[in-house]
């Protein structure tokens, strides 16, 4: 064979290496980067085994950030009954003992709340409130039950539960629902002596366990206890 012949085979051989599907060659990362120029070609498809299992997961943690942004809640009887109204409100599931939660915007609470006691939620159990966290929303929640008039000791345990409005801890305004259910009145006046929540339209919005003078909302999480307090009018 000629020179000029065993030149020409020479770089159609090395032609034909640089054009074989990655998956056919076999070149370790340390002779890939020794060749600048098959570097060049193959470009990202080189990737170490490092790279490849951080891309995975990478993929998975992302896969699951999805699967809790796309988080399906059931809806309850009391959620499907307002939409069917059209009153703007969000099902919020149902805690440890299977009572639904339903959360309102204030300016829709009472418009949601005449609503539930027309369908039957004519008992106000509980008004309470709580500090979501530090610097965060303060929330006004009302549990509401199904009372029959005629119960006795056979009668089973009525429906119930639970309505929240979670309001700006900078302006922790309220509609008071006294005048729909009159069991608010002393329990709307605690959230407001311990929670500083004010329930707008209440009879007598006035502290009920600490004095009026009292400074701060006690139960907040950023409530600060004073170090000396002084017994004013004790004597």
């Amino acid at each position: 064979m000629s020179v000029a012949a065993a030149r020409a085979f020479t770089s159609s051989r090395a032609t034909q290496v640089h054009r074989q599907p990655i998956a056919q060659t076999n070149i370790s990362a340390r002779s890939l980067n020794s060749h600048p120029r098959l570097k060049q070609q193959c470009g990202a498809k080189f990737l170490c085994k490092r790279q490849v299992q951080a891309r995975r997961l990478s993929i998975r943690v992302r896969a699951a950030e999805m699967e809790e942004e796309t988080e399906i809640v059931q809806v309850g009887t009391v959620s499907k009954y307002l939409a069917r109204l059209g009153l703007k409100h969000k099902c919020l599931g149902f805690d440890y003992q299977g009572l639904e939660i339903v959360q309102a915007r204030r300016e829709d609470l009472l418009s949601v709340a005449a609503a539930l006691y027309s369908d039957g939620w004519n008992y106000l159990r509980n008004t309470c409130g709580y500090d979501n966290e530090p610097g965060g929303d303060l929330v006004s929640v009302y549990h509401l039950a199904k009372m029959d008039p005629n119960t006795n000791d056979d009668t089973p345990a009525p429906e119930e539960m639970c309505l929240k409005v979670f309001l700006p801890r900078d302006d922790p305004r309220c509609p008071t629902v006294f005048w729909i259910w009159q069991t608010a009145d002393w329990q709307e006046r605690e959230t407001y002596d311990m929670y500083g929540i004010i329930y707008e339209g209440h009879p007598k919005l006035t502290r009920v366990l600490n004095p009026e003078h009292w400074e701060g909302w006690p139960l907040r999480k950023d409530y600060v206890t004073p170090d000396f307090y002084e017994l004013q009018d004790a004597y």
